[in-house]
């Protein structure tokens, strides 16, 4: 069965924050659910809701929560080496990581960056990882193929994701401070997380920048 054809830009598509990662956070943080909503301006229930996963709120009170994250972090409300709090890539990655074959099709990496709302892959064989894939990187190959016609679009979508992955995404220990996570998010565009030698999650510049931790 030939692969389905995407417009390419459909892989462009902006990444939510994880919303396991409020409670988490915050209880890093050391915020109440109450303070939490005050700083937030939403309702504590709100806040409640979310944490149990009853509730699917709109994009536009997510983004208050991680702001006020940012917010506090900023102005130093919470003092790291007086209240022992560090926050961790594990406590700011995604769980589970949606990979990609090297054998698969460009069109199969769109398929699920479109379906995840991601804007990159890992590219996996078994439990190595070989390479990674990135919008840009289809981006850019469909249109230097198409406009020197060298393929069309619809043998671009054919192509083998291992004729245009890049090297592997760095992977660091879930205990990995932020700080040094920063450093590596300044130049690639995710970060692998992994537990004892086993990758667990995924940490992406957009979960960085959701909470104004990438400087």
């Amino acid at each position: 069965m030939s692969p389905k054809i995407y417009p390419i830009d459909l892989a462009i598509m902006p990444q939510l924050p994880d919303l396991e990662k409020i409670k988490q956070i915050r209880e890093k943080l050391g915020l109440s659910q109450r303070e939490l909503a005050s700083r937030a301006g939403v309702s504590q229930s709100l806040i409640a809701k979310i944490e149990k996963g009853a509730i699917d709120p709109s994009y536009g009170n997510v983004k208050k929560i991680f702001q006020a994250f940012e917010e506090v972090l900023k102005k130093g409300i919470v003092d790291a080496e007086k209240t022992g709090i560090h926050l961790t890539v594990g406590d700011l990655a995604t769980r589970g990581v949606v990979s990609i074959s090297p054998d698969d099709t460009i069109a199969e990496a769109i398929e699920r960056m479109v379906k995840g709302r991601f804007t990159q892959l890992p590219v996996v064989v078994g439990d190595r990882v070989v390479g990674s894939i990135t919008d840009d990187i289809i981006r850019n190959y469909t249109i230097e193929q198409t406009r020197n016609k060298e393929k069309s679009y619809e043998e671009v979508m054919k192509t083998p994701v291992s004729e245009i992955m890049e090297a592997p995404f760095p992977i660091l220990s879930e205990d990995t401070p932020i700080e040094l996570a920063s450093l590596h998010l300044q130049r690639q565009e995710a970060i692998l997380v992994s537990r004892k030698g086993v990758v667990i999650g995924i940490l992406t510049s957009a979960d960085f920048l959701n909470i104004g931790l990438k400087r």
